[in-house]
């Protein structure tokens, strides 16, 4: 009838039970009073008051003879009251496997689901019984006992959906350090293929840097073979720099400068002085220093004893 799904009774309430059953047990003046378990398909003892006369073993999970009192009302789930087997035909052999027990009241015990626990009960050898007098008192434990029992069902659901929830969390948790552990394989990968696209990038602009060179530099050499103003001198000079490898260091730091600070570096290229480059773009010297300290910082020249011309001539030499 049982079965492993119910959770078991702790010790804690058993205790508790037994206290029930052995104040009804005095005040009843009854000598046993008894819970009792379905187990499997046989109904078994579970407590029973700890008065001396009580003739039911005091310890164990006892089976009782099936087809008796508490059978009864186990199938029929309604409380049975039989004040005298020996006057009943139904029981008349009743009290010869109850231990001489010939009165009875007893009441089903269900899990919160209805099915069936056991029962709680009380036994005499005689139908002159005070037990009668406290039916209510009985109702009232059923009514405890059969509550204990929802809670102790809802307790074991309550831990069993905790674990479940716990179980699921676990495997969110998996799942997202495995997402974790693509993300960061594929992040890897791209920072891979980015390093190799920049690569490929450069040689690309290096060889086309390259074949441009070869096409325009022999033009080049025409232009400044012939006599040119200043400002062509600087024109061209400007193109050759633009032709310069793209792994030219001076080159590639250049091309962090302004287009107000190009204009200073040519003039730099072209020997003149701060106060000469400022007349020439028609600003104040203080603006010249400030950009050329700009560009000593964008070059990485920190030497103060290393100067801007000195530096940018082999790699920006002029005609």
């Amino acid at each position: 009838m049982t079965t492993s799904r119910r959770p078991k009774v702790p010790a804690s309430l058993l205790q508790k039970w037994q206290h029930v059953i052995d104040l009804l047990a005095r005040l009843s003046n009854t000598p046993a009073v008894l819970i009792t378990q379905v187990r499997q398909d046989d109904i078994s003892l579970l407590l029973r008051s700890s008065n001396a006369e009580n003739p039911f073993r005091p310890r164990g999970f006892n089976k009782r003879c099936s087809d008796m009192y508490c059978d009864r009302v186990v199938k029929g789930q309604s409380a049975l009251l039989v004040e005298d087997a020996h006057r009943t035909r139904d029981w008349k052999n009743a009290p010869d496997v109850e231990n001489g027990m010939s009165f009875y009241l007893g009441y089903p015990l269900n899990w919160p689901d209805a099915e069936p626990f056991g029962t709680i009960c009380v036994m005499d050898y005689q139908a002159d019984n005070r037990a009668l007098d406290y039916r209510h008192l009985m109702e009232e434990f059923q009514s405890l006992i059969n509550h204990d029992l929802k809670l102790l069902q809802e307790l074991q659901t309550h831990r069993q959906q905790q674990s479940r929830l716990e179980q699921h969390l676990e495997s969110l948790n998996t799942e997202i350090n495995n997402r974790a552990t693509d993300l960061d394989e594929i992040n890897t990968a791209l920072r891979v293929l980015l390093r190799q696209r920049e690569s490929d990038r450069q040689v690309l602009e290096q060889e086309t840097c390259a074949e441009l060179s070869q096409h325009i530099s022999p033009l080049l050499e025409q232009l400044a073979s012939d006599p040119l103003s200043e400002a062509q001198q600087e024109c061209l000079q400007l193109i050759r720099q633009q032709l310069l490898p793209a792994d030219n260091t001076p080159l590639q730091n250049l091309r962090l400068l302004s287009p107000a600070e190009h204009n200073v570096v040519s003039y730099i290229q072209a020997g003149k002085s701060s106060k000469e480059i400022a007349a020439l773009l028609h600003i104040s010297k203080k603006t010249v220093d400030y950009h050329r300290q700009n560009i000593r910082k964008k070059l990485g020249l920190n030497s103060a004893s290393v100067s801007l011309k000195s530096y940018l001539t082999p790699y920006f030499p002029r005609t």
